[in-house]
């Protein structure tokens, strides 16, 4: 019988299950269930909201179907709450397992696979975004140069303005993908309407959300591997080739540009898509204020010290408006 875990001492059996294995459970889970045999837990799998991950089988009960049962069971819990797409991040070896039970393999590397089940699919939500082009631009992108920029915009400044209009003329049209993961001072939501706005005088610039596919490090799992370096090595490359594979592929994109990374964790980034995209990346200086960058990381320190005069210096005009109540209440929240 497939049960679900809520107690300490259930989950410290499926903690002791993982580790024969190999894995960690993660933080931050939705849901986890498992299988018991005789008082012991013998199979586990775990969600984190539309995310499977922490799948493991004690190797004595492998020819008994365990994974399937629990994944089945899982995809009914996401029916359940009205989730009908799903992905896993798994290492490689899992990909057959996962092909079995009618998930799609998006991309993988030496060592991890991103997959996919149910619907929308990543070429359904490609399609709504040639639907918005056509739209807000009135144009097919296969007939066109076209050139993006994907950006979080935690709010966006003159600096990225900068680099949005010195790379938006070397193309016939340009995207702007605003990342949708929602951990960030501003909400996707305020983000996007911000960028909205501050590019709106550029007439051939056309901004659309991320989509989930653009994939976060901060949801990216972690539970199979083991050490920092891996992690972010892996994560960059499965996007990066997410990326290439799927947008530049079928929204007919020539090129990505990125601006200069001081952070760790975003320098192996750009350097990832430099060797995924070693013809087709442009990485550009950050533009400068008194010798200095201007950075999301530099206005947010000022709305938190509420000096919010000083930051709305650093963002565009056409967004103050906005900016200027809801920096308040940023750091009013704080």
């Amino acid at each position: 019988m497939i049960k679900q875990a809520i107690d300490q001492s259930e989950f410290s059996k499926i903690k002791a299950l993982l580790a024969e294995h190999g894995l960690t459970l993660e933080p931050n889970l939705t849901e986890t269930l498992y299988i018991e045999e005789n008082d012991e837990i013998v199979a586990t799998i775990s969600r984190e909201q539309n995310i499977l991950k922490c799948l493991a089988v004690d190797e004595r009960f492998q020819s008994e179907n365990y994974a399937s049962k629990l994944v089945t069971e899982m995809i009914n819990s996401l029916s359940s709450n009205h989730i009908y797409h799903y992905r896993v991040f798994t290492p490689r070896k899992n990909i057959k397992l996962f092909e079995n039970m009618n998930f799609r393999l998006l991309v993988s590397t030496a060592n991890v696979a991103i997959l996919e089940g149910g619907h929308p699919s990543i070429e359904d939500e490609i399609e709504k975004m040639k639907v918005q082009i056509k739209y807000k631009l009135g144009i097919n992108p296969k007939d066109y140069n076209i050139g993006c920029m994907v950006v979080n915009c935690n709010p966006i400044t003159l600096g990225h303005l900068q680099l949005i209009e010195s790379s938006a003329k070397n193309h016939d049209y340009f995207i702007l993908f605003v990342v949708e993961e929602d951990y960030s001072l501003f909400t996707f939501p305020e983000r996007f309407s911000m960028v909205y706005l501050a590019v709106s005088h550029l007439g051939n610039v056309i901004v659309l959300p991320s989509t989930k596919y653009m994939v976060s490090a901060l949801t990216f799992p972690t539970y199979f591997l083991k050490t920092k370096e891996e992690r972010n090595k892996e994560y960059t490359m499965l996007d990066a080739l997410l990326f290439k594979n799927y947008f530049m592929k079928h929204l007919n994109i020539s090129h990505r540009y990125l601006g200069t990374e001081t952070d760790s964790v975003m320098v192996d980034y750009n350097n990832a898509l430099k060797e995924v995209l070693p013809d087709q990346l442009t990485i550009m200086p950050r533009f400068e204020k008194n010798g200095k960058p201007i950075s999301a990381t530099t206005v947010r320190k000022l709305i938190m010290e509420n000096k919010i005069e000083e930051a709305l210096e650093l963002v565009p005009r056409s967004i103050a408006s906005i900016l200027k109540p809801l920096a308040k209440q940023k750091y009013e929240a704080n």
